[in-house]
Formats: C-alpha cells, structure tokens, sequence
C-alpha cells in the first residue's frame, strides 16, 4: 500500500512540477523575472514540490526494488545528490556583486542579489583592467581584471577573466561587465562550498552511471537491444534520382546596369571590417543581396554584381527594390532594406581603409568617416579620392582602369593592416564558402526524398537492392556537403560552429545524415525519418539564413564546456527528432497491427534512452559551463527550465516498469510523438518567443 501511494505521490509531484515550471516561464515574459523568482521558483509551494518527490521517490524506489543494479542504483542516487546540493545552495549559498574602480581605496563589502550589504573577511582593489582583442579587430576576446586582495595576514594577486574563476577563501570572483571608460570591473561574487561540491558530486555520478547503464545487464535497454537484433531486416526503400525544378521565369524588364564579372570580383577581393572582424568585400555583398533579394543573386548576377550596382549606379538600381505588400510587417522589412541600401551606397559600411597608428594598432575606416589627426597627407588624400577615380573610370566605361585601382586598394590594405589580416588560406576558404553555401537546395532535396521514402516505406513491402544503395549515396553526398561547409565555417572563424542557429541546425542536420548512416543496415525503416528530420533541419537553417553571418564568439562563449554541451544537446534533439517521426510512420504503416506497433516502439526505445541520456549530461555540462561562467549552475532561465522540463517529461517513457500504460506501444507512440513539442518549445519557442539568456541558442 506504501509503495502505491509512493509511486503515484513521487511521479505525480513531478508531473505537477513540469505543468508549475512551465507556466512560470509564460509568467516571467509577461510579468519579468522577480515575479517567476518569487511566485515560482523560489517559493516554498515550489521547493515543497520538489522535496516531496525526492522523498517519495527514494520510498517508491527502495521499498520497489530488492536487488538494484549498480549503474541504474546510481543514476537515482545522483539526482537525490543534486537536488539536495541545489537545496544547500538555495539555502546557505551567498551571490552578490562588487563594483572596483582603478584607483579607488580596497573594499570590504559586496552587494548581495536582495540589494543588501556583505562584509568580505578581507579587502579588495582593482590594480588593473585590460579588454583584449581579437587580432585587426573591435571585437572583444576577453575582458581581465586584475585584483590586489588582502586579509590582514597575507596579500595576493587574482586574475579573473571571462571562463577564468578568481577565488579566495571560499570566495569566487567572475567577470561580470566593466565601465565605459575601461576604469572599473563588475565582479559577480558566489560563495557555496558545499551546495557546489555536493551538486558536483551528483553530476559525476551522474555521467558515470549513464554510461555504465549500457553495459549493465538485464535492463530494459538490453532486452530492447535483443529484441530489436532478431527483426528481419526492413523493406528496401525507393529513391528516385532527379528532380522537377521550376525555371525562373525571365524577367521582361530591363536589366540594371551592371560592372563587368571580372571588375565586379576585384571589388570583390579587397578587405573589408564587417560584423566585427576582416573579411573579402565577397562576404558583405554576398550578405547584402542577400537581405535585399532572399538569395546570394539576382537575376543571374554574382553578389559583388549587385553590389558595386548599387554603388556606381544607384539610380538604375532603385526600381529592383520592391515592397513587399502595405502590411507593419512588409514596411518594416522594406525600410530595413532602404536603410541597408543607404548605408552602402553613403560608403557607411565600407570600412575598407586599414590605418596603423604610432603603437602598431589597426583602426578600419570608411572614406567618409572622420579619419585621424595624425594620418599622413598623402595616405588622407589616398582614402579620400581613391573610390571617386574608380567611379570616374567607370563612367568612361575603362572597366580595367577601374580594377586596376581596386586591385591598389587591395595592395594598401595588404601593406597597412599586414599583421592584422586573416591567412591567405582563410581568405581562400571564406570565398569558397561564399560560392558554396545553399542550404535551401540540400533542404528542398531531403525533404521531398524523405516524404517520397516515407510513403513507399508505409506501403511497400519491398525493393529491390540498387535503391537502397542510392539511398545511401544520397545521404553520403549530404553528410559531405554539410561536413564541408561546416568545416569551412569551422577554419575560418577560428572556433567550433556551434555558435549561432544557423550552425546549430547544419549540425542537427549533419548527425542526422551520419547517425542514418550508421543504423542503414539494421533499421532501413529509419531512411526516411532522417531525410525528414535532416531537410527540415536545413531549412530552419535556409529561412532567413538564420543569422549566417561568420562571427567571432563573444567571450562568454569561448569555452570548450559550451561546445561540449551543444553537442550534447543536439545529439539528443536530434534523436528525439527521429523518435518522434518513427512513430508517426509505425502508427501509419502498423495502424492496426499491435506486433508491428511493439516492434517499431522497440526501434524507438533504442534511440530513447541514449536520447534522455544525452539530454541529461548535456543539461549538466552546460550547468558546470555556466558556474564556470557566471558563478552559478541553474540561474532558472527559461531554456534551462524547458531543458529540465523535456527531460523529465521523456523520463516518464522509461519507466513503464512503474507506469504500465507505457506497455501500451500505441500510447507509447503517441506519447513521444507530443512529448516532442517539449523539445520545439525548447529550442524555438524560448527564442523566439519566451527569451532570456540563452534566447541566441
């Protein structure tokens, strides 16, 4: 009887749980986080909730269980360890911040998060404060203070930099923001020895019995495994080489006036200082064609074609910018494009003059920005006039003239900004990537193979063997696409890219077509739900480019632990993903079959308990990356609220030990098919939608 009312007493607090921290989120983008913190997160209601799941749980599960394996024993143990370390912190742990500017008298006390005053047992000055650059550039890679401490009995120096901790007893010191004059640092302050340490603790054992659940015998996942090993292998899947594309109707109407290929590219290959760092001028006219038009060209023109058109021919450009309806949105679209267009065309953008002053430092300019005092005559005339005698070039229609002298800007820029400038290998790439970046197409390709492959898998009973090769051709020459330009990203940015959404769907996309790879020979039926799952990934990827532009990460950023837990995190996304849609094919195709139903949630399972797993470890990898980061594991952000919501949502699945109904291969199909809105929420809902602190992830 106990353990009844344990079981529906542990799991029921949890599904009170997932509803209450689902509707906090909802309540902080409309009421802002001190209601959510005070209402939820931090209420007793809430803290309540979560100690009586523990509680139960732990009852349910001992009194349930005579003989616990070691590495499913550990698993519920790490989760009783991290609540609790999560309790102490709550309870005991201190945060706060300090403001030190250089020059000031030590101080010995920080403000705590309720606005209160905390003594320090010691006193703290700022002896230095440096922001450092990415070379040639504006863009911050790290922003470092330099603290003097002292307790009476000693005195020491502390370093503390973005993803570099300074500690002193038992205190942690991050770097938080800084002054606009550069003369003073925001420290966040964090002391919790032993909320951190227990918490800790419960991740290790965590990630260790995760792993060593897969090699523990007589679980469920390996009697899935057997399971699934004895099936006969899937029907063969069709794939039909080709496509029907629609040719762009030719425009009736007069082309504007143009720059020859071969001048348009000279432009093209000087340097330009865009999106924070040096790229060819290839990159901006590729992004500004980009925004104007919804694709790299127009009307078979390359971008440095519409580009330098819109420079030297202003007036004969103007009638290719149409609006796109009378609509708020339309406008604001259509005023966005007029203000990009002046921009460019006011040489606004074009910051494409390196200067080097006395001290070695790079500065870019425009030719009609304001240029330093101390530039040189000849080099100030230079800047000043150089564009206006290609333009004059090119109203006399000397179009060599006119790159030849884009060609000498090319030569000044090599000559100022010498040590500053991208290798000529990143160079070489970033162009390559220019010409070969269209995700649009691999999208529109998966898409329309994976339904066609979807059909034929649900009403098919066999085919013939040269499909299924192609099948696995296609997907090798996707995987190669996508390794190729994400690798190209990856060489010229310097970092891994997994920084924006655009990257994040490529890489989505890129283990789906190698996990589909994997499994082609053991789980055919699974072709489909990866051209499905790999197309739609490439065209969130495609609308709008999702902020393509090749950045450099923000220092926050730059932390191996964060692309650690992005990977993470997409793996088991992209898991889910297939999850999802293998259920939707079983309830089409073994609609009123139960065997097949039970067979095809068995493919499922297998893919689900990797996918809850790395979801779990990815979840704490990013805890430990934010504590590292900001001095604390769990800030209650809306994306880390709807991680830990997914998670526990999909852990239900994995017990129906205790929760019969999931036995039920039709409910089970169904469950993970609406589960899945757990992750689209996640992932596109708190961006676009919810917000917060990992809105850019």
């Amino acid at each position: 009887m106990l353990e009844k009312f344990c079981k529906y007493l542990s799991f029921g607090s949890i599904a009170v749980l997932i509803l209450y921290m689902a509707a906090m989120t909802v309540l902080e983008k409309f009421s802002g986080t001190a209601a959510a913190m005070r209402w939820g997160y931090h209420s007793a209601f809430f803290i309540a909730l979560w100690a009586l799941a523990l509680v139960s749980g732990v009852v349910y599960y001992v009194r349930r269980t005579s003989c616990r394996p070691a590495a499913t024993a550990g698993i519920h143990a790490s989760f009783v360890l991290i609540l609790s370390g999560a309790m102490i912190t709550h309870v005991c742990g201190e945060q706060g911040a300090v403001h030190l500017r250089l020059g000031d008298a030590p101080v010995s006390e920080y403000l705590t998060e309720d606005l209160q005053t905390a003594a320090f047992p010691f006193t703290l000055s700022l002896e230095d404060f440096e922001i450092e650059y990415y070379p040639g550039t504006y863009a911050p890679t790290d922003y470092v203070s330099t603290l003097a401490v002292n307790d009476g009995s000693s005195e020491q120096t502390l370093t503390v930099a973005m993803n570099r901790i300074g500690s002193w007893r038992g205190y942690r010191f991050y770097q938080s923001s800084y002054d606009e004059d550069a003369g003073g640092s925001t420290l966040a302050v964090s002391r919790d020895p032993a909320g951190v340490a227990v918490t800790y603790i419960g991740y290790a054992l965590l990630l260790l019995s995760l792993a060593g659940f897969f090699f523990q015998r007589n679980s469920r996942f390996r009697a899935v495994l057997r399971r699934v090993s004895k099936m006969v292998p899937a029907a063969a899947l069709l794939l039909v080489l080709g496509g029907f594309a629609m040719p762009e109707a030719e425009a009736k109407e007069a082309m504007p006036e143009i720059l020859p290929k071969e001048t348009a590219e000279a432009y093209g290959r000087m340097y330009v200082y865009y999106n924070d760092r040096v790229c060819p001028v290839q990159t901006l006219a590729r992004d500004f064609t980009m925004k104007l038009y919804g694709k790299p060209s127009y009307r078979g023109l390359t971008s440095e074609q519409v580009l330098t058109g819109w420079i030297f021919h202003y007036d004969s450009w103007s009638e290719t910018l149409e609006q796109g309806g009378s609509s708020k949105k339309a406008l604001k679209e259509f005023d966005e494009k007029r203000q990009l267009v002046m921009l460019v065309c006011g040489a606004t953008l074009l910051k494409i003059f390196p200067y080097a002053d006395a001290e070695g430092s790079v500065a870019w300019y425009a030719s009609t920005d304001r240029l330093p005092a101390e530039m040189d005559s000849d080099q100030w005339l230079f800047v000043r006039k150089v564009m206006s005698l290609a333009g004059e070039s090119i109203v006399k229609n000397d179009f060599q003239a006119a790159g030849g002298i884009f060609d000498k800007i090319a030569e000044y820029q090599k000559k100022i900004a010498a040590g500053s400038l991208p290798s000529d290998s990143r160079i070489a790439a970033e162009r390559l990537y220019n010409a070969v970046e269209h995700p649009k197409a691999a999208a529109i390709a998966c898409l329309a193979f994976g339904l066609l492959l979807f059909v034929l898998n649900c009403f098919s009973s066999g085919l013939g063997r040269t499909l299924k090769i192609s099948v696995s051709v296609l997907a090798v020459l996707v995987l190669l696409y996508l390794s190729f330009v994400l690798g190209l990203r990856w060489h010229i940015s310097g970092h891994a890219p997994f920084s924006n959404g655009f990257e994040v769907m490529m890489l989505v996309s890129w283990l789906t077509m190698l996990l589909g790879l994997l499994v082609r020979r053991r789980f055919a039926m699974m072709q489909p739900l990866v051209f499905l799952l790999g197309g739609f990934a490439l065209l969130v990827a495609s609308i709008g480019e999702s902020d393509p532009a090749i950045a450099y990460l923000t220092p926050v950023l730059s932390s191996p632990l964060l692309s650690l837990h992005v990977m993470t995190m997409m793996i088991s996304y992209t898991l889910l993903g297939l999850v999802m849609l293998n259920g939707v094919m079983a309830l089409v195709k073994y609609g009123r079959s139960e065997a097949g139903l039970a067979q095809a949630a068995d493919v499922s399972l297998l893919f689900l308990y990797p996918a809850v797993f790395f979801l779990a470890a990815g979840t704490f990898l990013g805890a430990v990356w934010a504590n590292v980061s900001w001095g604390r594991y769990w800030a209650w952000d809306p994306k880390e609220v709807w991680a830990l919501i997914t998670l526990l949502v999909y852990a239900f699945a994995l017990h129906s030990g205790s929760l019969k109904k999931f036995s039920d291969p039709r409910f089970f199909h169904w469950f993970c098919i609406f589960a899945f809105i757990c992750v689209l929420v996640t992932y596109f809902g708190v961006n676009f939608f919810l917000g917060g602190l990992h809105s850019y992830a």
